[in-house]
């Protein structure tokens, strides 16, 4: 038998990670990636600090250029884990041994582990947030072109898993492009407030910087690319609570998106389907089947994301100043949630880009359902003369008989005395052709397309804007 290779986790799986993440995202938590993190952040510190004069330049140098993981034991440092059973000390303790002796006495000066931990760990959500934002902008992009191809696709709308109404498949589509286009909205915000750093001490004081302390946490900051929070954020987790369910309301999305392709793949609807290639096996002892395991993998994954975040609220829970429980918690869940989403992002594309749609399917089912799925339309039509009340109820009683009987609705209609002999079979007919009863579905899904690239052309403007900024170049004010 060959030596396990350690990889237990899902995500980790030589041979099953793809369906759970991507390794993109697995490489923002991988154990070096996240030291070598770390030691950015304690070089950063001791850059800011060696420019406000508190500690020597020279010393700063010094341990930004030896704050390299290539550069340290580390198999001291997992020996030092076991002995000290602290998280950050080992690490420091191999990065003194390889500076000079007197920067060796600057490294992690006046700062507490969880400054340096939770300004890493913001720093690893903000790489997760640049994919998420990435892939959701191309998820959108494909779902517009979905919703553009099949906007003059007439189909059936169902509610309670029932035959409703006439509707466009581009409408039903529209519908995902609104949600994702709000959960875009949603991520610009979570930025905004989640991207900060973390630099204030044992409880929060800043008491070690003395009187450099705001200008050391400006200048830690702007070097990092995050912003400086108000005051410490050890014991208020409420922006991770915030950026796991976040992720989750998005990957809530997405399943949707994923469930209903699920739904409309069964062999009794047969109208939407997710990419097959020959290769693709459903069963071991059912030949035939075409599964939609990449559908139902989303659905999985989302549900995964969504208990993580009620771990997230959890995490709310601190006591005093300080408390670890929380922040170990984090560790998991943000890892574990980002990876997951960041897997979702992925299915969901390539679910998208050949996503298949059986036009003739979908048209063969309209026309069994007419004109039972027209009722609406003709209880409108009919109430003009008889009372709209009245027609319900003289509807209602044929299309139950119609399900019944397996007698067809215009046969039965037209042996009612309030019909026959008052509207010609052909006139009940026409008011029953569900194609005249989309209502505004065509004009309701160019709305939401030209809705959502408008924002988007916006917010390619803006962006482009801020990169020309005067205060990016130190000149003038900011132009946004």
């Amino acid at each position: 038998m060959s030596e396990c290779n350690f990889c237990c986790h899902i995500v980790d799986s030589n041979f099953y990670s793809d369906g759970y993440t991507t390794a993109e995202a697995r490489e923002i938590f991988c154990d070096v990636y996240r030291y070598q993190r770390w030691l950015d952040v304690e070089a950063t510190l001791a850059l800011s600090q060696a420019e406000l004069g508190i500690i020597p330049v020279s010393a700063a140098e010094n341990i930004r250029d030896m704050a390299k993981i290539d550069n340290l034991d580390l198999d001291a440092i997992r020996k030092g884990l076991k002995v000290t059973s602290h998280s950050l000390m080992p690490l420091l303790d191999a990065l003194r041994q390889v500076c000079d002796k007197e920067a060796g006495q600057f490294i992690h000066f006046g700062a507490t582990t969880q400054d340096i931990q939770d300004t890493a760990q913001i720093l690893e959500i903000r790489d997760v947030l640049s994919i998420v934002e990435r892939d959701l902008k191309l998820i959108i992009g494909q779902v517009i072109e979905l919703a553009e191809k099949y906007n003059h696709l007439v189909t059936i709308g169902r509610t309670h898993t029932q035959h409703a109404l006439p509707m466009t498949m581009g409408l039903k589509i529209a519908v995902w492009l609104d949600e994702l286009w709000r959960n875009f909205e949603r991520l610009e915000g979570v930025k905004k407030r989640i991207l900060v750093s973390q630099l204030f001490g044992g409880v929060g004081t800043m008491d070690p910087f003395a009187d450099k302390a705001f200008a050391l946490l400006d200048n830690f900051s702007a070097r990092l690319g995050l912003e400086p929070p108000n005051v410490a954020w050890h014991a208020s987790r409420d922006r991770i609570s915030e950026f796991l369910s976040t992720l989750a309301i998005i990957s809530g999305t997405l399943a949707k998106i994923g469930d209903e392709i699920r739904c409309l793949a069964r062999n009794e609807i047969g109208e939407m389907e997710e990419p097959f290639q020959m290769g693709k096996i459903g069963s071991s002892t059912m030949p035939h089947k075409r599964n939609p395991e990449m559908c139902e993998q989303a659905v999985v994954l989302a549900k995964l994301i969504k208990s993580n975040a009620s771990l997230g609220f959890e995490s709310l829970l601190n006591e005093h100043e300080r408390d670890y429980r929380s922040v170990r918690l984090e560790w998991v869940t943000i890892t574990d949630t980002s990876l997951y989403t960041c897997g979702l992002f992925a299915l969901m594309k390539n679910i998208l880009s050949d996503l298949i749609v059986h036009e003739n399917k979908v048209l063969e089912n309209v026309d069994k359902a007419a004109p039972l799925i027209s009722t609406e339309a003709l209880m409108f039509f009919l109430g003009k003369s008889i009372g709209k009340q009245t027609a319900h109820t003289l509807i209602y009683e044929t299309s139950m008989e119609a399900v019944e009987t397996d007698t067809p609705l215009l046969d039965l209609l037209m042996n009612r005395p309030e019909i026959n002999g008052k509207f010609s079979r052909k006139e009940i007919q026409q008011m029953t052709l569900p194609e005249n009863h989309i209502g505004m579905s065509k004009e309701l899904t160019r709305r939401t397309i030209d809705y959502v690239q408008e924002r988007l052309l916006q917010r390619e403007s803006s962006l482009n804007q801020r990169k020309h900024c005067p205060l990016a170049t130190g000149e003038g004010t900011c132009c946004t």
